[in-house]
């Protein structure tokens, strides 16, 4: 496998999948829909403990405004 991927990273999206494929789909759809709402709340919060939304802006030194902007108007 190559350097450059890392190997739990990937182990955790086999699981992920796994996991998922193991639902119906209604109940992927009712927790597809919990996840927006958790995500929502996390983009909009201003904690700036680690794994928060800021962190990640200040750790990637993305411009905090400009990326809730982005999500707001639905931009890529």
């Amino acid at each position: 496998m190559s350097n450059t991927i890392d190997v739990d990273i990937l182990r955790g999206i086999f699981a992920a999948r796994v996991k998922l494929a193991k639902k119906t789909r209604e109940e992927a759809a009712a927790d597809a829909i919990a996840e927006w709402d958790v995500t929502q709340k996390w983009v909009k919060s201003e904690s700036e403990k680690e794994g928060s939304f800021i962190w990640f802006c200040d750790e990637f030194d993305l411009d905090i405004s400009a990326v809730r902007r982005a999500i707001r108007e639905k931009r890529k």
